[in-house]
């Protein structure tokens, strides 16, 4: 009996002195959250892609959007951007977009198209894919701005370092 007590009293104080379990930090918000994003005077939904490998997939596979939902691609410094249609479903609008958040251009593409669609300028540091038409029937253009702090919030809700990406 004084063995079993004692053996029971060991084990007690061995898992009193055990290290507690780490709680793992809140995970950041994945690929497929929508996050708001005012362009222009409308509002719409998208998600973020910010990695390699999430700008790559970009929305392929994606057989329909909602009315304003999209995809915007984050890039850390400025340039000529070059995107394709490889595997994807439905028929795009890209708009190439500045730092400052000022959309350069916007421009067509077309499901399953392997021909590459590069912006003309070599300014771009972001882009923002919507349903193709999106764009001319809400009358966002060249010109018109896409709300940077609505980006901020994203990207900070994703995990990034938002002076990466975003001025």
């Amino acid at each position: 009996m004084f063995r079993l007590l004692f053996l029971a009293l060991a084990l007690g104080f061995v898992a009193c002195d055990s290290p507690r379990p780490e709680v793992a930090p809140a995970r950041e918000l994945g690929l497929e959250t929508r996050f708001p994003l005012r362009m222009g005077v409308v509002l719409a939904q998208v998600r973020v892609a910010i990695s390699d490998l999430e700008k790559a997939r970009g929305l392929m596979g994606v057989a329909r959007l909602e009315e304003a939902e999209g995809m915007a691609f984050l890039y850390d410094e400025d340039g000529e951007m070059s995107f394709w249609m490889k595997d994807t479903l439905i028929d795009l609008d890209i708009a190439f977009v500045a730092r400052d958040g000022t959309v350069l251009e916007v421009r067509t593409m077309t499901a399953g198209d392997t021909e590459t669609t590069r912006s003309v300028t070599k300014q771009a540091r972001f882009a923002v894919e919507m349903r193709a038409g999106w764009f001319r029937d809400f009358g966002v253009k060249p010109g018109d701005r896409v709300n940077l702090d609505d980006l901020r919030s994203a990207v900070r809700a994703r995990g990034y370092d938002v002076k990466k990406f975003l001025p």
